[in-house]
Protein backbone atom coordinates (compact mmCIF):
# COMPACT_ATOMS: atom_id res chain seq x y z
CA UNK A 1 0.00 0.00 0.00
CA UNK A 2 1.26 3.32 -0.93
CA UNK A 3 2.49 5.68 1.77
CA UNK A 4 0.38 8.87 2.14
CA UNK A 5 1.41 12.02 0.95
CA UNK A 6 0.46 16.02 1.72
CA UNK A 7 1.12 18.57 -1.18
CA UNK A 8 3.78 20.44 -0.95
CA UNK A 9 3.79 24.57 -1.16
CA UNK A 10 7.32 25.15 -2.57
CA UNK A 11 6.34 22.69 -5.14
CA UNK A 12 2.96 24.25 -6.27
CA UNK A 13 4.69 27.78 -6.26
CA UNK A 14 8.15 26.88 -8.04
CA UNK A 15 5.87 24.50 -10.61
CA UNK A 16 3.23 27.85 -11.29
CA UNK A 17 6.38 30.06 -11.60
CA UNK A 18 7.79 28.01 -14.72
CA UNK A 19 4.42 27.26 -15.84
CA UNK A 20 3.70 31.47 -16.21
CA UNK A 21 7.32 32.78 -16.13
CA UNK A 22 5.91 34.85 -13.81
CA UNK A 23 9.49 35.18 -11.19
CA UNK A 24 9.20 37.39 -8.41
CA UNK A 25 5.10 38.20 -8.88
CA UNK A 26 4.03 36.27 -5.55
CA UNK A 27 3.58 39.05 -2.94
CA UNK A 28 3.75 38.41 1.03
CA UNK A 29 -0.29 38.43 1.05
CA UNK A 30 -0.48 35.45 -1.68
CA UNK A 31 2.03 33.08 -0.82
CA UNK A 32 0.38 33.45 2.70
CA UNK A 33 -3.32 33.20 1.39
CA UNK A 34 -1.90 29.70 -1.04
CA UNK A 35 -0.28 28.49 2.39
CA UNK A 36 -3.34 28.48 4.30
CA UNK A 37 -4.88 26.75 2.35
CA UNK A 38 -2.56 24.46 1.67
CA UNK A 39 -2.68 23.97 5.17
CA UNK A 40 -6.19 23.61 5.41
CA UNK A 41 -6.22 20.59 3.00
CA UNK A 42 -2.86 18.78 4.34
CA UNK A 43 -4.64 18.82 7.87
CA UNK A 44 -7.27 16.72 6.84
CA UNK A 45 -4.76 14.40 4.74
CA UNK A 46 -2.71 12.58 4.54
CA UNK A 47 -3.28 11.44 0.37
CA UNK A 48 -2.70 8.96 -2.14
CA UNK A 49 0.16 9.57 -4.71
CA UNK A 50 -2.55 10.12 -7.38
CA UNK A 51 -4.61 12.10 -5.10
CA UNK A 52 -1.93 14.33 -4.64
CA UNK A 53 -0.77 14.80 -8.03
CA UNK A 54 -4.61 15.68 -9.01
CA UNK A 55 -5.26 18.42 -6.35
CA UNK A 56 -1.72 19.57 -7.59
CA UNK A 57 -2.66 20.19 -10.79
CA UNK A 58 -5.24 22.38 -9.74
CA UNK A 59 -3.73 24.40 -7.66
CA UNK A 60 -1.19 24.88 -10.29
CA UNK A 61 -3.68 25.93 -12.28
CA UNK A 62 -5.13 28.65 -10.34
CA UNK A 63 -1.93 29.88 -8.98
CA UNK A 64 -0.49 30.03 -12.48
CA UNK A 65 -3.40 32.12 -13.87
CA UNK A 66 -3.25 34.21 -11.10
CA UNK A 67 0.19 35.15 -11.57
CA UNK A 68 -0.36 35.89 -14.65
CA UNK A 69 -2.84 38.42 -13.92
CA UNK A 70 -0.05 39.86 -12.36
CA UNK A 71 2.37 40.06 -14.58
CA UNK A 72 -0.26 41.90 -17.27
CA UNK A 73 -1.16 44.12 -14.88
CA UNK A 74 2.85 45.01 -15.29
CA UNK A 75 3.00 44.85 -18.65
CA UNK A 76 -0.52 46.98 -19.20
CA UNK A 77 -0.05 49.95 -16.84
CA UNK A 78 -3.67 51.55 -17.71
CA UNK A 79 -5.22 48.64 -16.56
CA UNK A 80 -5.09 49.94 -12.91
CA UNK A 81 -6.54 53.23 -14.03
CA UNK A 82 -9.90 51.47 -15.23
CA UNK A 83 -12.82 53.17 -13.53
CA UNK A 84 -15.34 50.80 -12.42
CA UNK A 85 -18.21 52.79 -12.23
CA UNK A 86 -21.98 52.08 -10.79
CA UNK A 87 -21.97 48.12 -11.13
CA UNK A 88 -25.11 46.15 -10.29
CA UNK A 89 -24.81 43.20 -7.69
CA UNK A 90 -27.37 40.90 -7.22
CA UNK A 91 -27.35 39.41 -4.01
CA UNK A 92 -29.44 37.11 -2.05
CA UNK A 93 -29.82 33.32 -0.78
CA UNK A 94 -29.87 31.02 -3.45
CA UNK A 95 -33.14 29.23 -5.19
CA UNK A 96 -34.58 32.96 -4.84
CA UNK A 97 -34.35 34.24 -8.34
CA UNK A 98 -30.89 35.78 -8.59
CA UNK A 99 -29.33 33.65 -11.28
CA UNK A 100 -32.60 34.46 -13.31
CA UNK A 101 -32.25 37.71 -12.63
CA UNK A 102 -28.53 37.88 -13.14
CA UNK A 103 -28.93 36.01 -16.48
CA UNK A 104 -31.66 38.46 -17.94
CA UNK A 105 -29.60 42.00 -17.10
CA UNK A 106 -26.57 39.96 -19.01
CA UNK A 107 -28.74 40.09 -21.97
CA UNK A 108 -27.74 44.01 -22.64
CA UNK A 109 -25.00 43.91 -25.16
CA UNK A 110 -23.50 46.27 -23.32
CA UNK A 111 -23.29 45.07 -20.03
CA UNK A 112 -20.04 43.15 -19.28
CA UNK A 113 -20.55 40.31 -16.89
CA UNK A 114 -18.13 37.99 -15.55
CA UNK A 115 -18.10 34.11 -17.08
CA UNK A 116 -16.29 31.06 -16.83
CA UNK A 117 -13.63 31.67 -19.24
CA UNK A 118 -12.55 34.95 -17.45
CA UNK A 119 -12.04 32.47 -14.69
CA UNK A 120 -9.91 29.97 -16.37
CA UNK A 121 -8.65 32.12 -19.09
CA UNK A 122 -8.26 35.75 -18.48
CA UNK A 123 -5.10 36.33 -19.65
CA UNK A 124 -4.21 38.45 -21.99
CA UNK A 125 -6.65 41.29 -21.41
CA UNK A 126 -9.49 40.82 -23.69
CA UNK A 127 -9.12 44.10 -24.16
CA UNK A 128 -5.78 43.40 -26.18
CA UNK A 129 -7.62 42.34 -29.07
CA UNK A 130 -9.19 39.44 -30.01
CA UNK A 131 -9.63 36.50 -28.03
CA UNK A 132 -8.26 33.37 -29.42
CA UNK A 133 -10.76 30.40 -29.89
CA UNK A 134 -8.21 28.08 -28.21
CA UNK A 135 -8.58 30.08 -24.70
CA UNK A 136 -12.46 29.69 -25.38
CA UNK A 137 -11.93 25.93 -25.93
CA UNK A 138 -10.10 25.37 -22.85
CA UNK A 139 -12.27 26.91 -20.63
CA UNK A 140 -15.26 24.90 -22.20
CA UNK A 141 -13.34 21.78 -21.43
CA UNK A 142 -12.67 23.03 -18.03
CA UNK A 143 -16.36 23.45 -17.12
CA UNK A 144 -17.34 19.93 -18.92
CA UNK A 145 -14.92 18.07 -17.04
CA UNK A 146 -16.59 18.96 -13.75
CA UNK A 147 -19.85 18.18 -15.55
CA UNK A 148 -18.71 15.37 -16.16
CA UNK A 149 -17.45 14.95 -12.88
CA UNK A 150 -20.90 16.10 -11.15
CA UNK A 151 -23.41 15.75 -13.27
CA UNK A 152 -26.24 16.50 -10.61
CA UNK A 153 -25.34 19.99 -11.34
CA UNK A 154 -27.25 19.86 -14.47
CA UNK A 155 -30.20 19.09 -12.97
CA UNK A 156 -29.70 21.30 -9.87
CA UNK A 157 -28.12 24.43 -11.63
CA UNK A 158 -29.16 24.12 -15.16
CA UNK A 159 -27.55 27.36 -16.82
CA UNK A 160 -24.13 25.46 -15.97
CA UNK A 161 -24.55 23.57 -19.64
CA UNK A 162 -23.67 27.20 -21.02
CA UNK A 163 -19.30 26.20 -20.75
CA UNK A 164 -17.46 28.74 -21.07
CA UNK A 165 -19.62 31.75 -21.30
CA UNK A 166 -21.83 30.34 -17.92
CA UNK A 167 -22.26 33.09 -16.10
CA UNK A 168 -20.61 32.83 -12.97
CA UNK A 169 -20.68 34.01 -8.88
CA UNK A 170 -18.17 36.37 -7.68
CA UNK A 171 -17.34 33.83 -4.96
CA UNK A 172 -15.73 32.03 -7.73
CA UNK A 173 -13.90 35.14 -8.48
CA UNK A 174 -12.72 34.95 -5.27
CA UNK A 175 -11.16 31.89 -5.27
CA UNK A 176 -8.39 32.76 -8.36
CA UNK A 177 -7.06 34.94 -4.80
CA UNK A 178 -7.47 32.19 -3.07
CA UNK A 179 -9.71 33.32 -0.71
CA UNK A 180 -12.08 30.31 -0.72
CA UNK A 181 -12.29 26.90 -2.17
CA UNK A 182 -15.02 27.37 -4.80
CA UNK A 183 -14.98 23.58 -5.40
CA UNK A 184 -15.66 23.58 -9.35
CA UNK A 185 -11.76 24.61 -8.99
CA UNK A 186 -10.67 21.82 -6.01
CA UNK A 187 -13.12 19.24 -6.36
CA UNK A 188 -9.88 16.96 -6.89
CA UNK A 189 -9.82 17.51 -3.16
CA UNK A 190 -11.47 14.30 -1.38
CA UNK A 191 -11.52 15.88 1.53
CA UNK A 192 -13.48 19.26 0.76
CA UNK A 193 -16.59 19.40 2.13
CA UNK A 194 -17.22 23.12 2.17
CA UNK A 195 -16.29 25.96 -0.03
CA UNK A 196 -14.66 27.90 3.11
CA UNK A 197 -13.51 31.25 3.99
CA UNK A 198 -10.08 31.36 4.35
CA UNK A 199 -9.03 34.63 4.68
CA UNK A 200 -11.80 37.35 6.64
CA UNK A 201 -10.64 40.38 5.11
CA UNK A 202 -13.61 40.95 3.08
CA UNK A 203 -12.76 44.48 1.59
CA UNK A 204 -9.43 43.14 0.41
CA UNK A 205 -11.93 40.45 -1.49
CA UNK A 206 -13.73 42.93 -2.98
CA UNK A 207 -10.45 44.61 -4.04
CA UNK A 208 -8.81 41.96 -5.88
CA UNK A 209 -12.35 41.66 -7.41
CA UNK A 210 -12.30 44.85 -8.38
CA UNK A 211 -8.97 44.90 -10.14
CA UNK A 212 -10.43 41.55 -12.05
CA UNK A 213 -13.19 43.21 -13.44
CA UNK A 214 -10.44 46.04 -14.63
CA UNK A 215 -8.75 44.11 -16.18
CA UNK A 216 -11.56 42.40 -18.13
CA UNK A 217 -12.95 45.96 -18.76
CA UNK A 218 -10.00 47.50 -19.79
CA UNK A 219 -9.90 48.79 -23.73
CA UNK A 220 -13.14 47.60 -24.39
CA UNK A 221 -15.11 50.29 -25.05
CA UNK A 222 -17.85 48.68 -22.40
CA UNK A 223 -17.78 49.76 -18.63
CA UNK A 224 -21.22 48.65 -17.23
CA UNK A 225 -20.89 45.58 -15.06
CA UNK A 226 -23.82 43.26 -13.43
CA UNK A 227 -22.05 40.88 -10.88
CA UNK A 228 -23.90 38.16 -8.98
CA UNK A 229 -22.70 37.24 -5.17
CA UNK A 230 -24.95 35.27 -3.27
CA UNK A 231 -23.61 36.21 -0.28
CA UNK A 232 -22.43 39.33 -0.86
CA UNK A 233 -25.39 40.38 1.72
CA UNK A 234 -23.34 39.14 4.40
CA UNK A 235 -20.18 41.90 3.59
CA UNK A 236 -22.54 44.76 2.49
CA UNK A 237 -19.97 47.05 3.96
CA UNK A 238 -17.43 45.57 2.23
CA UNK A 239 -18.79 45.82 -0.92
CA UNK A 240 -19.56 49.13 -0.65
CA UNK A 241 -16.77 50.20 0.73
CA UNK A 242 -15.07 49.14 -2.62
CA UNK A 243 -17.84 50.19 -4.79
CA UNK A 244 -19.30 53.30 -2.53
CA UNK A 245 -21.83 53.65 -5.96
CA UNK A 246 -23.16 49.70 -6.93
CA UNK A 247 -26.40 48.60 -7.02
CA UNK A 248 -27.46 45.69 -4.96
CA UNK A 249 -30.66 44.06 -5.99
CA UNK A 250 -31.81 41.68 -3.55
CA UNK A 251 -34.43 38.71 -4.33
CA UNK A 252 -36.43 37.82 -1.33
CA UNK A 253 -37.99 34.43 -0.65
CA UNK A 254 -39.38 32.43 2.48
CA UNK A 255 -36.42 30.66 3.39
CA UNK A 256 -38.31 27.52 4.06
CA UNK A 257 -39.42 27.59 0.36
CA UNK A 258 -35.34 26.64 -0.39
CA UNK A 259 -33.63 25.18 2.31
CA UNK A 260 -33.82 22.03 1.48
CA UNK A 261 -32.46 22.83 -1.96
CA UNK A 262 -29.56 24.67 -0.45
CA UNK A 263 -28.77 21.74 1.49
CA UNK A 264 -29.51 19.09 -1.53
CA UNK A 265 -27.16 21.13 -3.49
CA UNK A 266 -24.60 20.76 -1.14
CA UNK A 267 -24.69 17.31 -0.88
CA UNK A 268 -25.11 16.53 -4.63
CA UNK A 269 -21.37 18.47 -4.79
CA UNK A 270 -19.03 17.69 -1.60
CA UNK A 271 -20.85 13.74 -1.65
CA UNK A 272 -19.45 13.43 -4.92
CA UNK A 273 -16.25 14.59 -4.56
CA UNK A 274 -16.06 12.33 -1.33
CA UNK A 275 -17.32 9.32 -3.16
CA UNK A 276 -19.22 8.93 -0.15
CA UNK A 277 -22.61 9.87 1.41
CA UNK A 278 -22.17 11.77 4.30
CA UNK A 279 -24.26 12.89 7.19
CA UNK A 280 -26.28 15.74 5.91
CA UNK A 281 -29.32 15.64 8.12
CA UNK A 282 -27.19 16.24 11.23
CA UNK A 283 -25.22 18.89 9.10
CA UNK A 284 -28.26 20.59 8.28
CA UNK A 285 -29.94 21.25 12.02
CA UNK A 286 -26.24 22.88 12.16
CA UNK A 287 -25.81 24.65 9.24
CA UNK A 288 -29.71 26.58 9.39
CA UNK A 289 -29.10 27.16 12.61
CA UNK A 290 -25.87 29.11 11.38
CA UNK A 291 -27.80 30.42 8.46
CA UNK A 292 -30.21 32.03 11.45
CA UNK A 293 -27.64 33.79 13.23
CA UNK A 294 -26.50 35.84 10.38
CA UNK A 295 -29.80 36.99 9.17
CA UNK A 296 -30.62 38.17 12.32
CA UNK A 297 -27.32 40.10 11.92
CA UNK A 298 -28.67 41.43 8.67
CA UNK A 299 -32.03 42.49 10.13
CA UNK A 300 -30.38 44.39 12.95
CA UNK A 301 -28.01 45.99 10.35
CA UNK A 302 -29.18 49.75 8.91
CA UNK A 303 -27.36 48.84 5.68
CA UNK A 304 -30.68 46.97 4.75
CA UNK A 305 -32.78 50.17 4.05
CA UNK A 306 -29.75 51.60 2.24
CA UNK A 307 -30.99 53.35 -0.74
CA UNK A 308 -28.14 51.58 -2.89
CA UNK A 309 -29.99 48.50 -2.22
CA UNK A 310 -33.06 47.48 -4.70
CA UNK A 311 -35.45 45.07 -2.50
CA UNK A 312 -37.51 42.58 -4.99
CA UNK A 313 -39.87 39.61 -3.96
CA UNK A 314 -39.12 36.39 -5.85
CA UNK A 315 -43.04 36.34 -6.97
CA UNK A 316 -42.42 39.19 -8.75
CA UNK A 317 -39.41 38.25 -10.66
CA UNK A 318 -41.31 34.97 -10.85
CA UNK A 319 -44.51 36.50 -12.06
CA UNK A 320 -43.96 39.12 -14.53
CA UNK A 321 -39.83 38.85 -15.18
CA UNK A 322 -39.96 41.67 -17.57
CA UNK A 323 -41.26 44.13 -14.87
CA UNK A 324 -38.48 42.98 -12.63
CA UNK A 325 -35.56 44.24 -15.04
CA UNK A 326 -37.29 47.39 -15.99
CA UNK A 327 -37.30 47.97 -12.05
CA UNK A 328 -33.26 47.71 -12.00
CA UNK A 329 -32.98 49.81 -14.97
CA UNK A 330 -35.34 52.60 -13.46
CA UNK A 331 -33.24 52.42 -9.97
CA UNK A 332 -30.05 53.44 -12.22
CA UNK A 333 -32.23 55.92 -13.92
CA UNK A 334 -31.23 54.09 -17.35
CA UNK A 335 -33.60 53.53 -20.67
CA UNK A 336 -34.96 50.15 -20.54
CA UNK A 337 -35.68 50.24 -24.06
CA UNK A 338 -37.78 48.15 -26.67
CA UNK A 339 -34.64 46.47 -28.06
CA UNK A 340 -33.80 45.18 -24.18
CA UNK A 341 -37.31 44.27 -23.64
CA UNK A 342 -37.15 41.91 -26.93
CA UNK A 343 -33.86 40.82 -25.81
CA UNK A 344 -35.15 39.18 -22.14
CA UNK A 345 -38.67 38.32 -24.32
CA UNK A 346 -36.63 35.80 -26.28
CA UNK A 347 -34.53 34.74 -23.82
CA UNK A 348 -37.31 33.54 -21.75
CA UNK A 349 -38.90 31.64 -24.40
CA UNK A 350 -35.47 30.03 -25.75
CA UNK A 351 -35.82 26.43 -24.68
CA UNK A 352 -32.48 25.90 -24.22
CA UNK A 353 -33.29 28.41 -20.97
CA UNK A 354 -35.65 26.57 -19.30
CA UNK A 355 -35.01 25.73 -15.97
CA UNK A 356 -36.26 22.15 -16.53
CA UNK A 357 -34.79 21.41 -19.58
CA UNK A 358 -32.61 18.46 -17.90
CA UNK A 359 -35.77 17.52 -15.48
CA UNK A 360 -36.76 18.78 -11.68
CA UNK A 361 -34.84 17.50 -8.48
CA UNK A 362 -37.25 16.20 -5.88
CA UNK A 363 -36.11 18.35 -3.06
CA UNK A 364 -37.12 17.23 0.19
CA UNK A 365 -37.02 17.70 3.77
CA UNK A 366 -37.86 14.36 5.28
CA UNK A 367 -34.29 13.21 3.40
CA UNK A 368 -32.80 15.92 5.25
CA UNK A 369 -34.87 14.71 8.59
CA UNK A 370 -35.72 18.57 8.67
CA UNK A 371 -39.22 19.50 9.63
CA UNK A 372 -40.26 22.07 7.19
CA UNK A 373 -42.42 24.15 9.95
CA UNK A 374 -39.55 24.22 12.07
CA UNK A 375 -37.69 25.94 9.31
CA UNK A 376 -40.26 28.62 8.60
CA UNK A 377 -40.66 29.24 12.18
CA UNK A 378 -36.70 29.79 12.57
CA UNK A 379 -36.96 32.06 9.93
CA UNK A 380 -39.99 33.90 10.31
CA UNK A 381 -38.52 37.54 11.40
CA UNK A 382 -37.01 37.52 7.90
CA UNK A 383 -39.89 37.23 6.08
CA UNK A 384 -41.73 39.41 8.12
CA UNK A 385 -38.94 42.27 7.68
CA UNK A 386 -38.75 41.53 3.98
CA UNK A 387 -42.80 41.12 3.10
CA UNK A 388 -43.01 37.71 2.37
CA UNK A 389 -45.96 35.16 2.41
Amino acid sequence: MSQGQLLSLEDIIRLSERESGAYGLLDAGLRDRVATMVDWINERGPYQPEQVRAMQAQFQRLLTTRLRLAQDRQRFPAIAQERIERPVFIIGFARSGTTLLHSLLAEDPDVLKPQSWHMYTPSPPPGVGPVASGRIAYAQRQVEAWMDFCPAQQMMHPYIDKGAHQLIEDEELFTLDFRNAYPYHFYRVPTLDSMGTLKSDQVAAFGFHRELLQHLQWNTGRSRWVCKGPSAQLNLDALFAVYPDALCVWPHRPLGEIYASHVSLRAAIYDTIAGKPRDWSSQARGHVEGMKAAIDRLIASDLIDDPRILHLDFREIAGDPQAAVRKVYERQGREYSAAMAGRVTSWLADPENAADRFGRYAYSYEALGLDRAWVEELFVDYSRRFGLA
